[in-house]
């Protein structure tokens, strides 16, 4: 299966290293930017851009619940980089 087809979520979950998964959450930021109901989630995007993830997937909770099934992978995207982002964090076991 080429990268391209491969989700989102499985890509970040796959990176080796923080900068790695900032990269990788940069490209998928600037691929989502268009979704006009992303922008409709208070906060979406001043998140993104501070890299606050926990923030960005709260927003998109607040604005469309839980389990809406049209941002469904936008949230499991952002799991997989707070679940990163935790997993790089200095001290943790890799």
């Amino acid at each position: 299966m080429s990268e391209s087809h491969v989700p989102w979520a499985i890509r970040v979950s796959r990176v080796d290293s923080s900068d790695a998964l900032n990269r990788l959450m940069d490209d998928w930021y600037h691929g989502v930017r268009a979704d006009r109901g992303l922008h409709a989630a208070i906060g979406f995007d001043s998140n993104m851009e501070r890299r606050d993830w926990d923030g960005a997937k709260h927003s998109i909770e607040q604005t469309y619940g839980r389990s809406n099934r049209e941002h469904q992978q936008t949230l499991d995207t952002l799991a997989a980089a707070i679940q990163g982002r935790r997993m790089f964090a200095p001290g943790s076991a890799r």
